[in-house]
């Protein structure tokens, strides 16, 4: 069942959803893990949690690696999404402040 959109906002963070991001890109726990500059084992356990808060697998382990599965990629699509908007906050708001100086 996938909860609701309260209980997704007051669990999910930012910091798991660049690792999806980074497992998209890299394919590979360890890749994503060292891009991100956290353990293996940090990185397994977000990504756990991350399928917990949203109550769906997203990668599917194969020979080459981890492959994002239909959800995996709908949600990773959404990271992206999200992590481009807040770059264009910090740009905006960099704007506002540099232009009040």
């Amino acid at each position: 069942m996938i909860p609701s959109l309260d209980s997704i906002f007051a669990r999910l963070r930012l910091r798991q959803l660049r690792l999806l991001i980074e497992l998209d890109r890299c394919g590979s726990l360890h890749k994503a893990a060292e891009a991100m500059a956290i353990s293996q084992p940090g990185a397994t356990k977000a990504l756990r949690e991350v399928e917990e808060i949203l109550g769906v697998p997203l990668f599917v382990r194969q020979p080459s690696g981890l492959v994002a599965n239909d959800a995996g990629r709908c949600v990773v699509r959404y990271a992206r999404l999200i992590h481009s908007d807040l770059g264009h906050l910090r740009e905006e708001v960099l704007g506002i402040v540099q232009g009040e100086g």
